[in-house]
């Protein structure tokens, strides 16, 4: 199924840029639309502002008003400069049609970030974030952690090198979860397209290996070359840091995986392996909650 509507959270301008870059090339086989939406702070009343010596100062407030309008004339300008190098029409989403190919809107709005930014990517086929990276802002890790968790939706995290297209080799995390399940549902018009998928599980010694047979099964049954890696963890070794290792040294182009915030052994594990990816993802990664 193509996708037909993504969500992009601008509230950065390099993660910004990134991440819109990221969903066009996404929305080009289904001709989805894409929607932009700058959401600020609600500031705070003047008269809330107070200084130890007494008084109340409006400057304040003005300042921080300012200084959003102006990161939302130039995150604005990103996204109208972007439309206009990739071809892609501004419109609303209620005026999409296929005839008009690839669209997109812009929206500045104003809430709290967190919970409105969730609130609006539920409506949408998928989010799409810039992955962290070493110079994000907490803010930004955590609007991609409440689109993970508070949307029921898919979210695609990008570094800054974009998505290959196409995507040949995928790795999937899996662990027989609920979430796990839903990653691969969701990402199956991706799996179904590449060339191979790595199906990676990981236990303690001495622990059965969740059955990767009908997961894999499944994945074949659907066009997808999928391949089972087991994998096991001994010792005091870290299993967060086996996992990425082994994941990176296949060079997917694509990492699914659940989102996980249980506290189980193997969803402590990936759970660990969520926020890890979250703060130092350094490939695309497609998640669900």
């Amino acid at each position: 199924m193509a996708l037909k509507s993504i969500f992009v959270p601008f509230f950065e301008e390099k993660s910004a840029e990134t991440a819109f870059r990221t969903a066009i090339a996404l929305a080009k086989e289904g001709k989805a639309h894409i929607s932009a939406v700058h959401m600020r702070s609600r500031p705070l009343p003047p008269t809330n502002v107070y200084f130890p010596l007494g008084g109340v100062s409006t400057e304040f407030t003005e300042g921080l008003q300012k200084a959003e309008d102006a990161l939302a004339e130039k995150l604005k300008g990103i996204f109208s400069a972007l439309c206009d190098e990739s071809g892609v029409s501004v419109m609303a989403l209620e005026e999409h049609k296929d005839d008009h190919g690839v669209t997109a809107s812009w929206t500045d709005g104003e809430g709290d970030l967190l919970t409105d930014y969730a609130r609006l990517a539920t409506a949408f086929d998928m989010s799409v974030v810039a992955a962290a990276g070493d110079d994000a802002s907490p803010m930004e890790e955590s609007i991609a952690e409440s689109l993970l968790f508070q949307t029921g939706r898919p979210v695609l995290m990008c570094p800054e090198t974009g998505l290959p297209d196409p995507l040949e080799k995928i790795s999937v995390a899996w662990n027989g979860s609920q979430e796990a399940a839903r990653a691969v549902a969701a990402a199956l018009p991706f799996l179904q397209g590449a060339e191979t998928v790595n199906v990676v599980s990981v236990r303690r010694t001495g622990e059965p290996f969740i059955n990767t047979d009908d997961i894999t099964a499944y994945l074949r049954l659907h066009g997808a070359g999928a391949v089972a890696n087991e994998i096991e963890v001994t010792g005091n070794e870290n299993a967060t840091e086996r996992l990425d290792a082994e994941i990176r040294e296949g060079k997917p182009d694509l990492l699914v995986m659940g989102a996980y915030s249980h506290s189980r052994w193997r969803e402590a594990v990936l759970g660990g392996f969520t926020r890890h990816m979250i703060h130092e993802a350094k490939m695309p990664v497609f998640m669900v909650h």
